[in-house]
């Protein structure tokens, strides 16, 4: 088993949200995020995650497909699962569980799982610039 921890800075790169049934203070959307993520032994990777939210002023559910592409082409992808909690003055908390579900290069065959925690300091509609630290924990099949 091979551990992986890492702090991510996360952005908004496209997002599309509509009110549900009227009401301005819920939005169900599908978002994707951007950004680099720097991993505890010094490697750095763009870093994705597009997905759905369904969020009430801000809290609630979300689901989709991350990917973290490191500069010799490797590659984790992952699906995830997390929810999104209002922290006052801080923003938002937010966590998910990861499942890894392939690799390339040097992560062919992984497979594993996971997690991430950290806050969205602004609103999804004005950038939605996230701070992350997330862990990967892999197996690999050779």
């Amino acid at each position: 088993m091979i551990e992986l921890t890492y702090e991510a800075a996360m952005h908004v790169r496209d997002s599309h949200a509509m009110t549900v049934l009227g009401r301005d203070d819920h939005v169900l959307g599908i978002g994707a995020f951007h950004g680099l993520a720097n991993f505890a032994d010094g490697r750095v990777a763009t870093h994705r995650y597009d997905g759905w939210y369904d969020l009430i002023d801000g809290s609630g559910r979300f689901h989709g497909y991350a990917l973290w592409q490191f500069e010799d082409g490797s590659e984790i992808r992952a699906v995830y699962d997390g929810e999104a909690r209002e922290a006052g003055a801080e923003g938002f908390e937010v966590g998910a569980q990861i499942r890894v579900v392939s690799g390339s290069g040097r992560f062919a065959g992984a497979s594993g799982d996971g997690g991430f925690q950290g806050r969205r300091i602004e609103p999804i509609e004005r950038g939605g610039r996230t701070q992350l630290s997330g862990t990967l924990r892999l197996e690999r099949a050779r």
